[in-house]
This record gives structure tokens, sequence and C-alpha cells, in this order.
């Protein structure tokens, strides 16, 4: 791409960043001014919100263990303290529009320590596909559990659908590339490899449980927002669960979107306005929503900042280069063995 292109597509990306954000929290704004400051929760418990922030990296922690699992299946062996420090710091390229900042951090950190940058930078895409597919799935699953579904997720149904098959679509179509570009590849070029039916099954599942831990953080976090909380239960978990699972993928679908901000709010106090609306009415259960959306994202990025700073300011010691072969010796001009004694 020419640098005129470039820089045209960058700030074109930015743009349309800064519009989903404003766009969103001009919405925000209309709602909560609708309601009077007293109907507002002025009495946030926030022993519940470090709790939800742990919870979250409980999540990550999963989905970042299942990437080093995927990255070692590839041959590149690294442990699981560097392979997190590479996840949970490479989170801050999400805020960048595009989300590609992520793969690049994560290949920069690991370069040093002899990680290859082709696997590494497959491995990220696989692992952020295959946790957003669990978290579609569940969504779609579990869409009963919300109630009344609001039309900005039942009328994307059929999109979710395709983001929980994306894994499996891509597995074959990189089989099916392995098939047709080892015929033009050489006997000692690097062999692509795919990750196995059976690592990317657990994945799913290992990132499910993860997205488990994201219905619990939300479930925490409606409850040290709400004034009268509703009693937890299972349904209660399940709605969580799904108000959560659909409002991150929503977040992540839309690139332009800086760590899913703006997007993945609007669908969130979008399913959770329906669960307390009968209780509060429609009003002041969208203002609640909006408070509970922005109390989650400031819990969540205080949390994953911290951490990525510490594990930022933590140096892994690098491999020792190999000594150089030692060179033959030569006991005379012509370089040949030296005589024999």
């Amino acid at each position: 791409m020419r640098p005129n292109r470039r820089l045209l597509w960058n700030v074109l990306k930015s743009a349309l960043a800064l519009a989903v954000v404003a766009g969103v929290g001009f919405q925000f704004y209309k709602v909560l001014t609708a309601l009077d400051p007293a109907d507002l929760p002025h009495d946030i418990r926030w022993g519940r919100l470090v709790p939800a922030g742990l919870l979250y990296l409980g999540a990550h922690t999963l989905w970042g263990s299942f990437w080093v699992r995927l990255l070692r299946s590839q041959g590149v062996h690294v442990g699981y303290g560097l392979g997190l420090r590479a996840y949970f710091v490479s989170q801050f390229g999400k805020y960048v529009p595009g989300k590609a900042w992520v793969i690049f951090l994560r290949v920069g950190i690991l370069r040093p320590y002899g990680a290859h940058p082709l696997p590494v930078a497959v491995t990220a895409t696989y692992e952020t596909l295959t946790s957003m597919a669990a978290g579609a799935m569940l969504g779609v699953f579990l869409l009963p559990w919300l109630g009344a579904v609001p039309d900005e997720i039942s009328g994307n149904v059929a999109a979710l659908a395709g983001i929980a098959a994306l894994p499996l679509v891509i597995v074959v179509l990189h089989k099916l590339v392995v098939r047709v570009a080892s015929k033009s590849r050489g006997p000692d070029a690097r062999p692509l490899r795919s990750p196995s039916f059976a690592l990317l099954t657990g994945g799913l599942l290992q990132a499910a449980c993860g997205w488990c831990l994201l219905g619990l953080s939300l479930g925490l976090t409606v409850r040290a927002v709400a004034p009268d909380p509703p009693p937890w239960t299972g349904p209660a978990f399940l709605a969580d669960l799904a108000a959560v699972a659909l409002s991150y993928v929503a977040g992540f679908v839309i690139l332009v979107a800086p760590g899913g901000l703006g997007a993945r709010e609007y669908v969130l106090t979008k399913a959770l306005g329906f669960e307390f609306a009968t209780a509060l009415g429609t009003t002041k259960a969208a203002g609640l929503a909006v408070v509970i959306a922005l109390v989650l994202r400031l819990a969540w990025t205080a949390a994953e900042v911290a951490v990525a700073l510490g594990l930022y300011a933590w140096k892994p010691s690098r491999p020792a280069p190999a000594p150089p072969a030692a060179a033959p010796e030569t006991s005379h001009a012509w370089g040949g063995p030296p005589p024999p004694p």
C-alpha cells in the first residue's frame, strides 16, 4: 500500500472509531440526562468490583494459555510466563483501530526469544477467532434467557452463527492451502501446520470457561451498582453470560472500535435494559444499564492495565546465543589435518 493511501486509510479508521464512540456516548448522555439524578445509582459497592476485575483477568489467562498451547503445537516452545506476558501486553494493541497491533506486539515481544513471526501471527489469529467463536456460540444458545431480545441482537443471529463457525472453516481452508502449497515448496522449507481438531475443540471448551468467568464478573458488577440487585440464580447467571458474550463479540466485530469501545457498551445496555425493565420501568432500567456498562468497562480496563504494566516491567532472560561451531584445526599453510604424533 502506498504511503498516501496508508495515511488516508489510517485517518479513515480513526474517524470511524471516533464516530462510533461519539455516537454511543451521545446516546448514553441522552439516557442519563432523561433521569432524575436521584434515580441514578450513587452507592457503588466497590468491594465487589475487585473480584469482578480478577475474574476478567482469569478469563484472559485461560485464553492466553490456549494461545501458548497453539504456539507449542507450531514448534514455538515458550513458557507460560513468557507467553502470558506477550498476551497481556499485546492487549494494548486492541485500542488502535483495526486491532492488528495485537498481533504486531506479540510478534515483537517474542521475536527476541527466538520465535518465528509467522507462527506467532497465525496462532494469535486462531486464538482470537476461537475465543470469539466460543462467545458467539454461547450467545446464540443462551438467547432465550435474555427474555425479550433486542432488535440489535435478534437481527444479527446469522452473523453470530457465522462467527461461531470460523475456526472450523479456517482449519479446512488451511489444510487445502497446505496441500496446494506443499507441491511447490522445497523439501527444506518450514513445514506448514494447522491446529488439530482436538486442540481446537479443547480451546473452545477452555474459551467457554473463560466466558463463564466473564458472566460472573458482570453479575458481580450488577450487584455492585444496582440499588436493589436481583437474586443471583441460575437463570440470572445465564442471562448475564449471554449479555456479556454478545456484547463482547459485537465489540470484536466492529474492527474500527478501539477495544470494542462503544459497540460493546451499546449492546450490553440493550441486553441489560430488558432485564431491569419489569422492576424499574423502561427509562430507569436504561439508565441503570448504562451505569453498569460504564463501571464494568472501568473495572476491566483498570485490572488489565495494571497486569499488563506489571508484566511489561518484568524482563524474562533471553536464551543464550549458540556458540559458533569450532573450526577444524590446521597445522600448516596447506590447511590439512595435523600430522599424527
